[in-house]
């Protein structure tokens, strides 16, 4: 009986395509490489945590609490600093597959470190994957950041244990490699617009009376989503709010 070749090849086609679709299903997506449209990085942080767990952390990180050292809302100024004793025990590498250079080699704390994540995604996305935040800086030792400031103007750079990056809450943002250096343009603006729906402020935009530094649009703090979109509705900078509302600044 003579075999038909065509017939042999489609059997063929159709057992590699089934091979392909359940290794892009399995793999690809369950392990978050570059596939746009089918996205889920929250559930690598909290797949060894159990509910109860993320109910009291969620319920923690509710609370707005300026003043410990662990706290998301923790306000640093040169007034205000973290102790020279308190030990971050929860960064992590930043796992994102919409950053424009390898996000991986920089740190946050784990919360701020996830909602960066669905940022990066939600920001490339609204550009077409045609932009994407570049990532220039983000948790610093303290050693790292005294260099900084003995070498830097005032306004410029935080003192050592008075740094948002220290805090390993802050990241500083380029796009596709280019610095942000005006406070405006349309990348900037998407920050403005949505950076709060995913916990992100930019902490310095009304320079040095009001937020004591230099404007910095670049500069990107975690302080949750609740708080951030305060501060968004009400036009208002962190220091801005923190001394009308919490501390006397006289």
């Amino acid at each position: 009986m003579k075999k038909n070749p065509i017939g042999i090849w489609i059997v063929i086609w159709i057992i590699s395509s089934g091979i392909a679709f359940w290794w892009d299903n399995f793999f690809v997506w369950n392990n978050q490489s570059n596939i746009p449209w089918v996205y889920n990085p929250i559930s690598w942080f909290y797949e060894q945590k159990s509910a109860d767990e993320i109910e009291i952390e969620n319920e923690k990180l509710n609370k707005f609490d300026f003043y410990s050292d662990s706290s998301f809302q923790k306000f640093l100024d040169d007034n205000h600093s973290i102790s020279t004793d308190y030990s971050i025990n929860d960064t992590v590498k930043i796992n994102s597959d919409f950053t424009f250079n390898r996000s991986s080699d920089f740190m946050l704390r784990e919360k701020a470190a996830e909602m960066f994540e669905w940022m990066a995604r939600a920001f490339s996305n609204a550009f077409n994957f045609k932009a994407k935040l570049s990532i220039n800086s983000a948790r610093r030792s303290s050693q790292y950041q005294r260099q900084l400031a003995n070498n830097c103007s005032i306004g410029r750079c935080a003192k050592p244990w008075t740094s948002e990056h220290e805090a390993g809450l802050a990241v500083d943002l380029w796009v596709n490699g280019w610095n942000i250096k005006a406070l405006s343009g349309i990348y900037y603006q998407w920050l403005i617009d949505n950076a709060h729906k995913y916990g992100f402020h930019n902490s310095y935009q009304k320079w040095m009376e009001i937020d004591g530094k230099i404007a910095e649009p670049w500069h990107w703090r975690y302080v949750w989503k609740e708080l951030a979109t305060i501060l968004h509705d009400n036009n208002q900078t962190f220091s801005e709010y923190f001394y009308q509302n919490i501390e006397s600044k006289f």
